[in-house]
């Protein structure tokens, strides 16, 4: 407790970010992952393939674009510092000890960005969403990009500032945090080079008699192209949340090579349903 206390002291994070409550949800994050890391295990390393095998199909091999780096399990790190020429980590919250982790690797730069591209237009300083991935999509040398399992988590930073301000919420468009996964794949379809997703999809809440209890659709009703691999990720064991309840999601893991499909051969949809 003490120490998430100091984190939300001692971390960098810009006030727009902090009003969308996303230090907190990075810390909680942190807390939850330290506590259930035996049981997250599976599920990165089913992260961690699908993305090697994405990597496997990449022709150029210069920058590599990790959205929604976070705590940095979801993606395998290593394989990336080794393969591309630069590693670029993006997310709205880097925590003191991502920084510090990073720092030792020369070929790493961080980027703190709101990938919602909502938070000047939430605080009342502009009046359209913002273009989180400009520089990213105008950079020739980023030869493959993976949104880790940001995805359904984007709404949720928008909803939690229209919760604490529901006078600015009255303004704004009523659908303004769903629209933000259709956004998220819109900004991915615009790379030209190899694209890889990771997000959850679903989530299960079930009871000690293994029954579904609750399903809630993360995607908030858009379409996902069929994914390439799919697993369950037990995000709270029973306990964990509730005595008698577990929630579990269901992950899809895609991934578009970037490069024409070869004349008879399989094309892979591109995540978000560009092909």
């Amino acid at each position: 407790m003490l120490l998430e206390l100091l984190l939300h002291l001692v971390t960098p994070v810009p006030r727009s970010l902090r009003r969308m409550g996303l230090l907190h949800e990075s810390i909680a994050l942190w807390s939850r992952g330290a506590r259930r890391r035996r049981d997250w295990r599976p599920h990165e390393a089913h992260c961690h393939d699908v993305v090697r095998q994405a990597v496997a199909a990449v022709a150029h091999r210069r920058k590599a674009v990790v959205l929604g780096s976070g705590l940095v399990r979801d993606v395998p790190f290593s394989d990336l510092v080794e393969t591309f020429d630069e590693v670029i980590l993006v997310d709205a919250v880097h925590l003191p000890f991502v920084r510090a982790r990073m720092a030792l690797h020369p070929k790493v730069r961080l980027l703190t960005r709101d990938l919602t591209g909502l938070a000047d237009w939430l605080a009342g300083k502009t009046q359209d969403r913002a273009d989180p991935l400009a520089d990213l999509v105008g950079d020739a040398a980023v030869d493959f990009v993976v949104s880790a399992n940001v995805l359904s988590q984007l709404p949720l930073a928008v909803e939690t500032f229209l919760e604490r301000n529901p006078a600015r919420a009255a303004s704004l468009p009523p659908d303004i945090a769903d629209r933000t996964i259709a956004d998220h794949l819109a900004d991915l379809a615009r790379f030209p080079g190899a694209v890889c997703l990771l997000t959850d999809v679903e989530m299960r809440e079930e009871n000690r008699r293994g029954e579904v209890v609750e399903r809630l659709d993360l995607m908030r009703g858009h379409d996902l192209p069929s994914p390439l691999a799919s697993w369950d990720w037990t995000v709270a064991p029973f306990g964990e949340i509730e005595r008698d309840k577990r929630y579990v999601h269901r992950v899809h893991g895609s991934w578009r090579s970037g490069e024409p499909a070869p004349a008879g051969g399989r094309h892979v949809q591109a995540p978000g349903g560009a092909s």
